[in-house]
């Protein structure tokens, strides 16, 4: 039961196709049952400026030429990203506080420019302006109370992301969710140096998200866990419940 006098801040990040919505719901469904009232921000992806950006960066990266779709797309989401972190603190740690779980922080944004930058998709001044957008932004939020990365093998994810079928993401190569992968480590490493706890999930096999909640609980419950990196896999779990979600 809750024992705490305030809420929970939760990020969760991982790769396209890692099943990130459906394990956000899954945890807010884990914390509501155990007596914390939870919601979840979901990305924004339900917006007609959403569809847009989208869609013009896919063509740049089906083509393989840059026609400033990564740029419009990134500057969209970090405005996107930072009003919702705003409202995940004021409604967390508010008065009447509660568990929010938040898909995709504003840092995992981050990744998605770099990589964006790194395969030749925004320019060199494109990113430099972005940069400095996001420091800040970045400057002006509190931390969450904990960072949860699901890992999933970028072929994973790939497998995952041709079984459901999204007609937005079709033609995105392999190729990119591996240059994702490769930052999201570098992301973690950073997100530990500020100090910020960090739980790494083996989400290649789903696992249940009542044992997920848990962890999330003690780790944050634990002085001893600021500076720590906990990593924990679910691979004797092999199914999770389906819930209501996009991701």
């Amino acid at each position: 039961m809750k024992t705490r006098e305030k809420g929970l801040f939760v990020t969760v990040d991982a790769n396209i196709g890692a099943g990130k919505s459906n394990a956000c719901h899954a945890i807010a469904s884990a914390a509501t049952t155990s007596g914390w009232p939870a919601k979840v921000l979901e990305e924004p992806t339900h917006s007609d400026r959403f569809a847009h950006f989208l869609a013009h960066y896919y063509e740049d990266l089906k083509t393989g030429n840059n026609t400033g779709g990564g740029f419009e797309m990134q500057m969209f989401m970090l405005c996107e990203r930072y009003e919702q972190h705003r409202l995940a603190v004021e409604q967390a740690w508010g008065k009447n506080g509660m568990v929010v779980i938040q898909d995709r922080p504003i840092y995992g944004d981050t990744v998605f420019a770099t990589t964006a930058m790194e395969q030749g998709f925004m320019s060199k001044e494109e990113y430099e302006l972005y940069v400095d957008v996001f420091r800040n932004m970045s400057r002006d939020i509190m931390p969450p109370d904990i960072f949860v990365y699901l890992h999933v093998d970028p072929e994973e994810c790939f497998s995952r992301m041709e079984s459901r079928g999204r007609k937005q993401e079709s033609g995105v190569p392999l190729d990119y969710l591996q240059h994702l992968d490769k930052n999201y480590q570098k992301l973690i490493s950073e997100m530990r140096r500020r100090g910020v706890r960090v739980l790494i999930v083996d989400w290649n096999e789903f696992g249940p998200p009542v044992d997920l909640w848990n962890k999330i609980l003690s780790m944050v419950d634990s002085e001893d866990s600021w500076f720590e990196q906990l990593t924990f896999s679910f691979n004797k779990h092999p199914r999770m419940p389906i819930v209501p979600s996009d991701g």
